[in-house]
Order: structure tokens, then sequence, then C-alpha cells
């Protein structure tokens, strides 16, 4: 990797807008819960940096919280980011108990797939902007059992309801990795 812009996710700033009660779908599925919206500015840009997010909170306990751009920048590499989402789903195990977690899924640049799934063991070969993030990265296998081929993917922990540290987990992953073309593999 070159040199690269020196984004820092403090300088996201996010301030709360609306909430409401809603109904959505995920996986085929209907949801319904609370969507609330969200307006974050990218001060790590000083131009065509406002952003409109809505974080969907599922009523059941045990779903899954939805994070996604209602609104992008006008700028041709982030055009499909309101197609894209985190989510957040509770962890279950050990001192991650009562936190919510997220997979370090980043941005594909070249097109290809609509994310790659970050492993624990390429955990080194992530930007820089992620360094604030690794004492709260962990395999997923150590958050929570999982009966599929995916524990060692790399998760991220994040306090529950903490809206903002998932909206500027948002901007790591798929914002800033799409504009600096960071590509791991």
């Amino acid at each position: 990797m070159g040199s690269r812009k020196r984004y820092r996710m403090e300088r996201v700033t996010v301030e709360p807008g609306e909430q409401r009660t809603a109904t959505w779908t995920f996986g085929g599925e209907a949801v319904s819960g609370t969507e609330r919206s969200y307006e974050a500015t990218d001060g790590n840009f000083d131009v065509r940096n406002r952003w409109e997010f809505i974080v969907r909170v599922p009523k059941t306990r045990n779903a899954r919280v939805e994070v996604r751009p209602r609104t992008t920048p006008g700028q041709k590499v982030w055009a499909e980011l309101t197609d894209r989402s985190l989510t957040f789903t509770r962890a279950t195990l050990g001192d991650a108990r009562g936190k919510w977690y997220c997979q370090v899924a980043l941005a594909d640049p070249t097109g290809r797939r609509s994310r790659d799934v970050v492993r624990g063991d390429e955990r080194n070969l992530l930007p820089a902007w992620f360094d604030p993030l690794r004492g709260r990265m962990r395999l997923k296998q150590n958050v929570r059992h999982t009966r599929g081929t995916d524990g060692q993917a790399l998760v991220v922990l994040i306090r529950a309801e903490d809206h903002t540290a998932m909206i500027r987990l948002f901007f790591a992953m798929k914002v800033w990795v799409l504009k600096e073309g960071v590509a791991l593999s």
C-alpha cells in the first residue's frame, strides 16, 4: 500500500435526526422495529462530506442491527453505497458478552465482489485508520458460537446502542476503502 490520506474516525461527526417505528426486509424476511436517521459529516474531506444514515434496530432481541447510508455525497465512487450496509449482532461469549460485533468486511474497489471479509491473520494488512480499533478486534469464534466456516473472520466489538461508532465503522470499511482503492488480496 502506498501513501494514503490519513483518515481519522473521530473526524466523522454524527448528529441524530428523527426516530420512527418502521418495517423493512432483511434476508427476505419482514422485520419491525425502530428506524433512526443520522446526519454525518466526514471532516476528513473539505467538500462533498455530508451523508445521511439510517440505523435500523429490530424489536426482536437477537436480530441484527443494520447501518446504511440513505444519501451519499455526489461522487461516483460512493454511488452504490446506499445499497450496502453493515450489520451488528449481539456477542454471546466471554468478555464480549453484552456488546455488538460486526465482521470486518471491506468494500471491494475492483467491483468483482460486494465485499472482502478479512480473516484474523490479515489484521496487519488493514489500513492505518483501523489502528484505533485493534484493541476491539477479535476472531468471530471468540465472541459467538459459529456453525459455519467464518470462525476465523475478524470482527470489531462495539458497545450496544453506540450508533455513532457503528456509522464511523461504515466509513472505515466502505467509504475510505473505496476512495483509496484499498484491496488486501
